[in-house]
């Protein structure tokens, strides 16, 4: 299997859209992927014989004066996981972090996806913070 990953196009929207959609992200439309690409954000899709099989968010970001590349919804259809595609795309983005000459790569995982920490930790991330997540009830 030759997979191959690239800038995402126009064309590679509606699949885009769809692996969102999967995953209960489902607002996005052609226009809101173009503006945010528009606003200098990449997204990278994989694919096998010419078909999206995956995609990730790149953006470059600020915190604490330290400049770095984030990571955000990295997605791989169903039957394509556990090949090390998840891998090959951070790689990716490692690649992309040092051609943007930034010390660090970050990502944000909810604490209850074992398999993206795992896949996270497998490719040398560690853990810097914890988010906590908040609600009030409404009465």
């Amino acid at each position: 299997m030759i997979i191959t990953f690239r800038e995402a196009t126009e064309a590679d929207y509606q699949a885009i859209i769809a692996l969102h959609k999967s995953q209960d992200w489902g607002l996005d439309t052609p226009r809101t992927l173009r503006n945010f690409q528009d606003q200098g954000n990449m997204i990278v899709v994989a694919e096998v014989e010419k078909k999206v099989i995956g995609k990730m968010d790149l953006m470059q970001k600020k915190r604490e004066e330290k400049e770095f590349l984030y990571v955000e919804r990295l997605i791989i259809k169903e039957e394509y996981r556990n090949k090390g595609i998840g891998k090959k795309f951070l790689e990716y983005a490692a690649q992309e972090c040092k051609k943007r000459n930034l010390k660090y790569l970050d990502v944000a995982v909810r604490d209850e996806n074992e398999i993206a920490k795992r896949l996270y930790h497998s490719s040398g991330f560690e853990i810097i913070g914890k988010k906590m997540y908040m609600r009030k009830q409404m009465k």
